[in-house]
């Protein structure tokens, strides 16, 4: 069960984009206090309904920011939802091959470093670096011009299934069983790779900044008509919170990078590797006779549950 975090974490640490928001702040700040300072007759004569204005671009720019934000919270906790999966199906593929193969150490090894190398090298390709990534240790080298090194991995997968069904070392319902999760992770690489490199539409991006842009310069005349020069305090909460929300919707659209805001992948690729080791040293011996089938042994297989990443 993960810890309550303490109150004061309602006040500090500040959020990841408080560096680029103070300068926002600052920036209208300096410009409001130039239109109290030098444009209070052009003030005065403002019609009554600016205000009224005012409230009317504030709440449009409200509903925009909420849809924008939505969609970026979306993208983060299906970037989420798809490593859980990874690490799901990552654990029942093992578990199969525990209970359904009869493999020596050599082929364990082998396994672990497979499924451990996905899981890194998904990563790698999902942050643009997967030129970089060599192929395990205790694996062969990837050719020279792969260009899809999780793909490469998945499909040494497979050989390594249908080499184990040619040895009769699992039977042709086992094969089935450890290709279909073997398949599930290719699934959720793709899902990933489709969450990384499908931006939110720029028209909509376009549309919302001008929009802030607008409110930004307009927003001293009618607030400083209201209030004074209660009006500087007043803007600089306004942007903290309209502005806030935007940024940080543009640091977890992408969920896969690097800053703080963005899941902790790497964490997640320590917990495959150490979850398939695991489960492949604490299995149950296999029979020394021909191997069992996936009907024989399915009631003795444990229950892998769902438990995602938060």
């Amino acid at each position: 069960m993960r810890a309550k975090p303490p109150l004061r974490v309602w006040i500090w640490p500040l959020p990841a984009v408080a560096r680029r928001l103070w300068r926002v702040i600052a920036l209208a700040s300096v410009y409001s206090l130039s239109v109290y300072l030098f444009a209070g007759a052009v003030i005065a004569q403002l019609p009554g309904w600016s205000s009224e204005f005012g409230l009317v671009n504030g709440i449009v720019l409200g509903v925009l920011v909420g849809i924008r934000t939505r969609a970026a919270f979306d993208r983060w906790f299906e970037g989420q939802k798809l490593w859980g999966e990874v690490l799901i199906h990552a654990r029942s593929l093992t578990l199969k091959v525990a209970y359904l193969v009869r493999t020596d150490a050599a082929d364990r090894r082998l396994f672990v470093a497979l499924v451990g190398g996905f899981a890194q090298a998904l990563v790698a390709r999902l942050r643009g670096i997967d030129a970089q990534i060599e192929a395990p240790l205790g694996v062969e080298p990837l050719p020279p011009d792969a260009r899809h090194v999780p793909a490469h991995l998945a499909g040494r997968l497979y050989a390594l299934a249908a080499r184990w069904h040619r040895e009769g070392r699992v039977d042709l319902p086992g094969l089935w069983a450890l290709e279909a999760n073997t398949r599930a992770l290719l699934d959720a690489a793709g899902h990933c790779e489709r969450v990384a490199q499908t931006p939110i539409p720029a028209s909509f991006h376009a549309l919302l900044r001008h929009g802030l842009l607008v409110s930004l310069i307009l927003a001293p005349w009618h607030l400083i008509h209201a209030l004074g020069l209660w009006a500087l305090p007043v803007q600089a909460l306004i942007i903290y919170f309209l502005f806030g929300v935007e940024l940080t919707a543009e640091e977890i659209e992408n969920p896969f990078g690097t800053d703080v805001d963005d899941l902790p992948l790497t964490d997640y690729c320590d917990r495959v590797r150490r979850d398939v080791a695991d489960l492949l040293t604490t299995a149950e011996p296999k029979p020394t006779g021909p191997p069992a089938t996936a009907d024989a042994i399915s009631g003795t297989i444990p229950t892998v549950t769902d438990d995602r990443t938060e």
